[in-house]
């Protein structure tokens, strides 16, 4: 299995995406407004609880802003380090990224175009390309208080490997990870137009300071991660969690 990067640069491109205050009545537009050269690496976690053994995919992620164009436009390229997979007694290392992926998005935190759509060798991840799906939707269309819920629809995206889907966002409140003050997103999402819908939910923490992504914690079900018919699939749970 290869990591989805286009997913993995999305979860900081989209997730540094809030305005915040300590006041719990203020609103937040939840947009992004990127620095270039903000770089941040992370630890990935993906658990597919398969049978008879349960697989497991770690890596290293790490992102930098590197263009902020004059309509807002930023590209934020990623690359993953470290990969390996876990299945039953198997430990199989998986090389290095040979040149990181450049995903471009708007303003709004919005993917637009990624450097993965014109290499074929990037193989579609359904079940990572749902969350990219709703990372990239989080800003909602008018500023929200605290204990405010927002919805969005997604359209279907040949071109970014994209389903119809409905996510429902919620901002919840603050809380303490680590060393860190947080502001908390939590998100239900369900595909649309399948028999049987991937379906997931989850939260994400963001740093007040910065607003950068902290922790990104999901639970799926009913997701497929590969073409492949001896890969593992089955629910799953994935974190990705600030190094």
């Amino acid at each position: 299995m290869k990591p989805n990067r286009a997913y993995l640069g999305l979860l900081v491109g989209c997730l540094l995406s809030a305005g915040f205050s300590a006041h719990q009545e203020a609103t937040f537009d939840l947009i992004y407004h990127p620095q270039v050269n903000t770089s941040l690496t992370y630890k990935l976690k993906l658990e597919i609880e398969s049978i008879p053994d349960r697989f497991t995919f770690l890596a290293n992620l790490k992102t930098k802003v590197v263009k902020i164009k004059p309509n807002g436009d930023y590209d934020v390229e990623s690359a993953t380090t470290g990969a390996h997979m876990k299945h039953g007694s198997q430990d199989e290392t998986i090389p290095d990224d040979a040149k990181p992926t450049v995903d471009t998005y708007n303003k709004k935190g919005e993917k637009i175009a990624s450097s993965e759509e014109d290499d074929p060798t990037e193989e579609s991840n359904p079940g990572l390309n749902s969350l990219d799906s709703i990372t990239d939707q989080l800003t909602p269309k008018n500023p929200v208080k605290v204990g405010e819920t927002w919805t969005a629809v997604l359209q279907p995206n040949k071109k970014l490997k994209r389903e119809a889907g409905k996510v429902t966002y919620a901002l919840v409140g603050t809380e303490k990870q680590g060393s860190y003050q947080t502001l908390k997103i939590s998100f239900k999402y369900s595909e649309t137009e399948k028999d049987v819908p991937l379906t997931a939910e989850g939260y994400v923490l963001l740093n007040q300071q910065d607003f950068s992504l902290v922790r990104f914690e999901s639970k799926l079900k009913g997701a497929k991660f590969s073409s492949d018919p001896d890969f593992p699939n089955g629910d799953a749970t994935i974190s990705v969690i600030r190094d």
